[in-house]
């Protein structure tokens, strides 16, 4: 079995990659580091028990891992180290001098410290901890790391070494306890046809491998001051966060309220809690005709209404919101952040926001005028026409000279990296904040002072959420849970059509992919098209973007996708990966037969008609319907393709479909009584008004 590194980009969770690292907890990994390498050239002379108790503990120590040395369970030889966590083993390291002849390697990876992992991880699993994270080698200056998942599948779920190790643990074996015995074992069989052949695969081109990162901290330990860049990756994977699964991937969805709060006070809006329901009303800073959105608009119209005004603000958050996304993709897709345009060099009044919203993404390249915004595409949507509302007033109607004071707990620092103060443009200030966030563009060189906090289409979603539930006040599920539902209800629909359409008897989707002709595979496509799944409350969408991503699994399990790629949901964000599980990253092609490009394309086209076929969703909020839309254009967005591959100055981005997305405004509740007149003259109705109350 030979040994496959996987990059540091790929072991690590996406969110996880991205979560800003703080200056504090940076510095101490650097002092961490330092002392370690101290430690180490003290020690260097000594054994390898000196090495593990006098240098690798300490660091883990300093990482504030619990350690114990030589872990021993039941008089067995013990774990050279185990990082715990509530008293369990979570973390198996294995440690040999530098230079060993057991030491593991790419060129070598059958060596005894791999066996002796395998056997603590056995009798660990023995043991029924479940709770076994990571799977570290090392010699104290190279480490390989391996995730307990993997070691679960190759090893304690596989017959032959499940049936070496009851050997190994009988008294009445060969064996008879012997680890040396078991470790020959264990080199036979991993280098044997017929454990290779045991092993389950993707696919038959899949070779079986222990996939695993490599790390080398030589390099870093002997530079004095390591670049961020250098450090960030290495930071990571040495964390709790990552080597005890403590990062948990839903708080990257949760509502980032640093992000919440300014949005609102810079919209003139406020959140407050009435009779236990938070409500969104006009702010403080509002009431004193301070520079917010919410004082620009008012100024402009005949009389206050606050419906007006939140209809507006909704609207053009919208747009400039859908906007950014674009900008992070231009930027992630060609790996320049000149394309960047949502900012105040660029658009110095509401005026040249105007211009960019109808004179240039709503029109055809050919009909445009002359404008430095000529390089952006066409975005094909009703999101960029005129809206009725609209009417009423026009954002380039809005006053460019109103000033307002940076938010008490702004997240904009200054050039001496303090907080801003002062007063501040309006749109100026906007586009500062909003650019002080990552909406996707993928920034890895970004140094420790630069970093962004990731903020996700369902982060945005959950923003929505609450500006729409103003009156009433909003829950936001979390994305575990929407696709929990949407997972079980889905699946159970689709077997049972498959099974009546093509007289099967599966009991999941594994044994219906496996019982499915390719030559069907338009009729497949067919059935998945006829489902309807239905949202009667849809709110901000996320049943529906949940639905939409239980879709593309599905295709993707039932074989449907014409190109080869594995795809995974996780907080309904998709990550695409190849046959060695490297992931696919979409960059700006220079042919249309790109592999990255054709995957982009199919995905795109597919959610397409999911959105077209299978997703209907109503509500009685107009505001709803439109933030709804918006999250599914933006599910779409995150697949968007380059169209044509000649004009390197125009970006011929396929973004927005001319589609009719099923999301009707109306009340799905059928009423025995007309809704809207009252019931005072019913006899019962004062009864019920009371129960109300209780």
């Amino acid at each position: 079995m030979k040994f496959e590194a996987i990059d540091e980009k790929e072991f690590l969770n996406p969110y996880y990659r991205k979560k800003p690292i703080l200056e504090a907890e940076l510095n101490e990994f650097i002092k961490a580091l330092k002392d370690y390498k101290t430690s180490l050239e003290n020690n260097l002379k000594n054994n390898e028990d000196s090495l593990v108790a006098n240098a690798l503990s300490k660091f883990f120590e300093n990482l504030h891992f619990e350690c114990e040395i030589k872990s021993i369970h039941q008089g067995n030889s013990g774990i050279d180290l185990a990082l715990k966590k509530d008293k369990q083993i979570q973390v198996i390291i294995e440690a040999k001098l530098p230079h060993s002849k057991e030491f593991f390697s790419q060129s070598k990876p059958n060596c005894k410290a791999l066996h002796e992992c395998i056997l603590y991880y056995l009798r660990e699993r023995k043991a029924l901890n479940s709770s076994l994270k990571h799977i570290i080698i090392t010699d104290f200056y190279r480490f390989y790391i391996f995730k307990a998942d993997l070691f679960e599948e190759l090893f304690n779920k596989n017959k032959y070494f499940k049936e070496a190790f009851e050997n190994f643990e009988s008294k009445n074996s060969l064996f008879k306890g012997n680890t040396d015995e078991f470790y020959k074992e264990c080199e036979k069989l991993l280098s044997s046809e017929k454990y290779l052949d045991s092993i389950t695969r993707k696919d038959l081109f899949d070779e079986p491998s222990l996939k695993g990162v490599f790390i080398d901290l030589k390099p870093i330990l002997e530079q004095e001051k390591p670049s961020f860049s250098k450090l960030k990756p290495v930071f990571k994977i040495f964390h709790k966060d990552f080597l005890l699964s403590e990062f948990n991937p839903n708080d990257a969805n949760s509502l980032n309220n640093a992000f919440y709060k300014e949005l609102l006070y810079i919209l003139g809006l406020y959140e407050s809690k009435q009779n236990s329901k938070l409500i969104i009303a006009k702010s403080q800073e509002s009431e004193e005709e301070q520079g917010t959105f919410y004082t620009a608009i008012n100024s402009k119209l005949k009389e206050e209404n606050f419906e007006t005004i939140l209809k507006l603000l909704i609207l053009w958050l919208n747009r400039i919101l859908f906007l950014k996304l674009i900008e992070s993709n231009l930027v992630r897709f060609n790996d320049d952040k000149n394309l960047k345009f949502l900012n105040f060099k660029k658009i110095p009044d509401f005026d040249k926001l105007s211009e960019l919203f109808f004179e240039i993404l709503a029109k055809e390249r050919s009909t445009r005028k002359k404008s430095e915004f000529a390089y952006l595409p066409y975005l094909n949507s009703s999101l960029f026409e005129k809206q009725s509302i609209e009417n009423t007033l026009e954002i380039s109607n809005l006053n460019n000279d109103l000033k307002l004071n940076y938010y008490k707990n702004t997240v904009l620092k200054d050039d001496k990296c303090k907080t801003k103060k002062g007063q501040v443009g309006l749109l100026e200030y906007l586009f500062e904040f909003l650019d002080s966030f990552d909406f996707g563009s993928d920034d890895e060189q970004s140094e420790i002072l630069s970093q962004k906090e990731l903020i996700s289409s369902s982060v945005l979603g959950n923003v929505f959420e609450k500006l729409n539930g103003y009156k009433e006040g909003s829950f936001y599920t979390p994305s575990f849970i929407t696709s929990y539902m949407c997972k079980e209800s889905i699946t159970k629909v689709v077997l049972d059509k498959f099974n009546t359409q093509f007289d099967l008897d599966a009991k999941d989707i594994s044994e219906l992919r496996k019982s499915l002709r390719k030559e069907d595979k338009k009729a497949q496509k067919e059935l998945l098209n006829s489902i309807k799944i239905c949202d009667p409350a849809v709110g901000s969408g996320h049943f529906l973007v949940s639905a939409l991503n239980v879709m593309l699994s599905i295709y993707d399990d039932l074989n449907l996708f014409d190109e080869e790629f594995y795809l995974e949901v996780q907080n309904d964000e998709i990550l695409i990966t190849g046959r060695k599980g490297e992931f696919i990253e979409y960059k700006r092609p220079s042919t249309p037969k790109d592999k990255a490009h054709l995957i982009q394309q199919e995905l795109f086209h597919t959610k397409k008609d999911i959105i077209e076929n299978n997703l209907f969703g109503v509500d009685i909020n107009p505001n709803s319907c439109e933030i709804t839309k918006l999250r599914l254009w933006i599910e779409l967005l995150k697949h968007s393709f380059y169209q044509s591959f000649d004009d390197e100055n125009y970006h011929d981005l396929k973004t927005l479909p001319n589609i009719d997305i099923n999301i009707k405004c109306g009340n799905s509740l059928v009423s025995y009584f007309e809704t809207g007149k009252s019931l005072s003259h019913y006899r019962s109705y004062k009864p019920i008004k009371s129960y109300k109350k209780i």
